[in-house]
C-alpha cells in the first residue's frame, strides 16, 4: 500500500512538473493559421480572444489588453479582415488531448505585424 502512494505521489509531481512548463513561443514551435475574424472578445484575465470564421478553435492574446491593445479598436481594424496567425505547439496533463484554444506568439495583418512573441 505504501508503495502505491509513493507512486501514485511521483505521477502527480511529475504531471505538475510538465503543466507548469513555460510554453516555447518560438517561431520553430509555432503554427501558421490564416483566416477571416469573426470576432474579438475579452477572456480570462485580460487576454484577446480572436475567432475565425469556419475554425473551431480560439485564438488569444495572453494578457493582450496590458500590452496596450484596446477592444474597439480590435474589432474596427479586424473584424472581417484576413489575417494571418501563428500560435505555439505545446502540450499539457491538464488537457492530454489537446485543447480549443490556442496561445498566438505571432498575428499580422495586410502582412504588418501587430503582435509578436518571437525574439
Amino acid at each position: 500500500m505504501r508503495k502505491t502512494v509513493s507512486i501514485i505521489c511521483l505521477l502527480f509531481v511529475v504531471l505538475l512538473f510538465f503543466a507548469f512548463q513555460p510554453i516555447d513561443t518560438s517561431l520553430e514551435n509555432s503554427v501558421k493559421v490564416e483566416g477571416i475574424v469573426k470576432s474579438i472578445t475579452e477572456a480570462g484575465a485580460k487576454d484577446i480572444l480572436f475567432e475565425l470564421e469556419n475554425d473551431k478553435t480560439t485564438y488569444y492574446i495572453n494578457r493582450g489588453f496590458e500590452k496596450g491593445f484596446v477592444l474597439q479598436k480590435l474589432n474596427k481594424d479586424f473584424i472581417g479582415k484576413k489575417v494571418i496567425l501563428y500560435y505555439a505547439k505545446n502540450w499539457t496533463p491538464l488537457a492530454p488531448l489537446g485543447t480549443t484554444s490556442k496561445h498566438i506568439t505571432q498575428l499580422k495583418l495586410n502582412d504588418k505585424i501587430i503582435y509578436s512573441e518571437f525574439k
